[in-house]
């Protein structure tokens, strides 16, 4: 409540005062908006904590995340206003994480004091930097932001934390607060007085108490890892683009995830959206590891960095709006090119499938025995250096390596299931001669190949999968197009509109003589009815073209579409089997 009254009023002196953002070509806005909408979030959650804590009174703890935060709060307002260098702004972040260091909050690591120093800096400062670069869309930053803060909260409560609980619940209200004047369209922005305080408070939240995990330093970097993967996504991308084009990474600029995906035809709410998604599914995962063991979220944590590794492939495919597209379409192929050295080696697809395979075998007992039991630890460890390049040859001799995965298709499926399948074997006889089964649940095998053929299936069409998934939340563009013919000339027709959105065609569905066919879709775009509805269709879906995708359509056919079209005004395009795209029958 705090967060809601105090916004409309940082709002209206910022207007009166003439403290507004306006357009420019590096942020998103069409018309001036007010900023300096941290002064409310910051002070919403101050006055709540000081509410809560006034009997209990300030505590290390406290003492040392409120001067730590006030400080990043204060440097981002003077950032606000003075537009400070950034080595200033790391200057400052440093001596705020001291604070932290100095009442013994950071990551805990009783053998290497040193290297948990070190980390604690390296946690604090690069999240707080990754949500000042990720305040790059309205409500992004601070939408994630009360996402992290609402898992925090519950890591709180189950870890038995209450001052992290209090902190998180305070900062969440805070952000929910200034959300519903920020979320698009935005009336006011955060500005660096809210981003850097908010990113400060919520790395050093997240580092503060994990329960029986933080002598653990896998685990306790693993935690806040997930819940705030979304951010260390973004900034880890970003940096890695401009580092390449020779940029320097605080640069400002349109090069952010979020505006790829806007470019490549979502809205801005719908990536907002998108992006909200991710970070409570990486969330919740953390939270699992939490109540249950952290062995399940470590492993579904290895898959999500799968996923986000080849969805920034997939995005760095994309063209950023409001750059030159020859210039970052070159920085797009050298950047995947560097990852993955593609059409040579293919370091980055066996790495991926290395990982898959120890990670599969591993699962396969975790599943068997609901766990893993200390005896087969060392099984584990002895079968690996077999199995590891056995199925890694068993996969080149197959040809998984040859392929693009982005046009993966029926035969590359047909050859990871002969890949899989075959190494499998092998690694049974293998096993058989080399261990005698001594160690090994025959199960273990049947569960291995199961998991492997999903995952190295399920990696193959990621970024076939982000390309065309996504391309289902874009807002539709292009010239209406009704294709005649739901065979399959008329489905690689659509595929080709699908996949090559240069083109400029937006299919809305087909029409057939076949009544089977009808009520039924192809690739989700639907089999409207006949072609004795060519009218009715065209005047409802509002047509601008049509397509003839038939393998051989008669003369007459031919002449009475082209009539009926003429009549309506609507262009008439002929699709052969073996042509792509010819010159227009008749355009109205």
């Amino acid at each position: 409540m705090l967060s809601v009254g105090l916004t409309p009023l940082v709002r209206w002196v910022a207007i009166r005062h003439g403290y507004v953002a306006q357009p420019n070509e590096d942020r998103w806005h069409k018309i001036p908006t007010p900023a300096f909408g941290g002064i409310a979030i910051f002070f919403s959650f101050l006055i709540a904590l000081f509410v809560v804590q006034a009997s209990e009174g300030l505590n290390p703890f406290l003492w040392a995340f409120l001067m730590g935060s006030g400080m990043m709060f204060v440097l981002g307002l003077l950032d606000d206003f003075l537009h400070i260098q950034p080595y200033s702004k790391l200057i400052g972040q440093i001596i705020a994480t001291s604070f932290i260091l100095m009442n013994e909050l950071g990551f805990d690591i009783p053998s290497f004091p040193l290297l948990g120093v070190f980390l604690t800096f390296l946690w604090i400062v690069g999240i707080t930097n990754a949500f000042n670069l990720l305040d790059n869309m309205d409500g992004l930053s601070a939408g994630t932001g009360a996402i992290v803060a609402l898992c925090l909260l519950c890591a709180g409560l189950m870890t038995g934390n209450e001052l992290v609980a209090i902190c998180a619940a305070g900062l969440c209200g805070a952000l929910i607060g200034f959300l519903r004047f920020n979320f698009y369209p935005a009336k006011i922005f955060m500005g660096d007085s809210g981003s850097l305080f908010l990113g400060f408070s919520l790395a050093t939240l997240a580092i503060t108490g994990k329960g029986e995990y933080s002598t653990n330093i896998f685990f306790a970097i693993l935690i806040p890892v997930l819940v705030l993967a979304v951010p260390i996504f973004d900034t880890t991308f970003v940096a890695l683009l401009r580092l390449f084009n020779g940029k320097a990474i605080s640069q400002g600029g349109r090069d952010h995830t979020s505006h790829r995906l806007v470019a490549f035809g979502l809205s801005e709410k719908t990536t907002v959206l998108l992006f909200y998604a991710m970070s409570l599914v990486c969330g919740v995962v953390a939270l699992l590891g939490l109540k249950f063991s952290m062995l399940y979220p470590s492993i579904l944590a290895i898959l999500i960095v799968i996923v986000f590794c080849y969805f920034g492939v997939f995005l760095s495919g994309i063209v950023a709006y409001g750059e030159k597209a020859e210039q970052l379409v070159n920085v797009s192929r050298g950047f995947r090119l560097n990852l993955f050295l593609m059409h040579k080696k293919r370091i980055g697809e066996v790495i991926v499938d290395s990982i898959l395979i120890c990670g599969s075998f591993a699962c396969a007992f975790i599943i068997r025995f609901d766990g893993l039991p200390s005896e087969y630890v060392q099984a584990i460890v002895h079968g690996i250096p077999l199995l590891l390049p056995l199925k890694l040859g068993v996969f080149f001799y197959f040809g998984l390596y040859r392929g693009l995965w982005r046009y993966v298709g029926m035969q590359d499926l047909l050859n990871i299931l002969k890949a899989v399948t075959v190494g499998g074997l092998i690694s049974v006889v293998v096993m058989v001669m080399v261990f005698r089964f001594e160690g090994y649940p025959r199960s273990v095998f049947v569960i291995d190949w199961m998991i492997l053929l999903l995952a190295v299936t399920g990696v193959r069409v990621l970024v076939k999968f982000f390309e065309q998934y996504l391309g289902y939340l874009a807002e539709p563009k292009g010239k209406r197009v009704l294709i005649v013919g739901a065979g399959d000339t008329g489905e690689i027709a659509l595929r080709e509109m699908k996949s090559q959105p240069q083109l400029g065609y937006l299919p809305v569905g087909f029409i057939d003589d076949d009544s089977k066919k009808w009520g039924h879709s192809i690739h989700g775009v639907p089999i409207l009815g006949s072609m004795q509805d060519l009218g009715k269709v065209v005047s409802d879906h509002r047509i601008e073209e049509v397509l003839i995708a038939m393998p051989s359509p008669n003369g007459a056919l031919l002449d009475d579409l082209l009539k009926d079209c003429r009549e309506m005004g609507v262009v008439v395009r002929v699709k052969p089997q073996s042509v792509s795209w010819v010159e227009p029958a008749y355009v109205g």
